[in-house]
């Protein structure tokens, strides 16, 4: 017998959203940027679209006013654009306990810190 795979449940990855898509459908028909549209939309920007009618083919625009909950869908999706994540920083600090540091490196490690006075010169002491 031949078995179907199973279908994960939920959107297939790479969908569109109705928002995002409403958003580059006016994009590409304004010229503006997809998070300038998102923008406006975040910012409860009354928003005009064009709509036609399919039985006679007569256009039409129409205004409204975005929801709150649509406002801060759009607010989500344009933050990226306004304030990225910021990277993870992993510490690559020493990985030995003191006591299995040589002099040598202890002295290395003395001479690459920068002085706590912000001078440049090392041999500066606070007294």
């Amino acid at each position: 017998m031949n078995e179907q795979p199973k279908r994960k449940p939920g959107r297939p990855p790479g969908t569109i959203n109705k928002t995002s898509a409403m958003a580059i459908e006016r994009a590409s028909a304004a010229g503006l940027l997809p998070h300038e549209i998102l923008l406006s939309f975040a910012r409860g920007e009354r928003q005009i679209v064009r709509m036609e009618n399919p039985e006679t083919g007569e256009v039409k625009e129409v205004g409204f006013w975005p929801p709150p909950d649509m406002q801060i869908q759009c607010a989500n999706y344009a933050a990226p654009y306004y304030a990225p994540k910021l990277a993870q920083v992993q510490h690559k600090g020493i990985q030995k306990s003191a006591d299995q540091v040589s002099d040598d490196e202890l002295l290395r490690i003395a001479t690459d810190i920068e002085p706590i006075d912000g001078s440049g010169r090392d041999d500066v002491i606070d007294g």
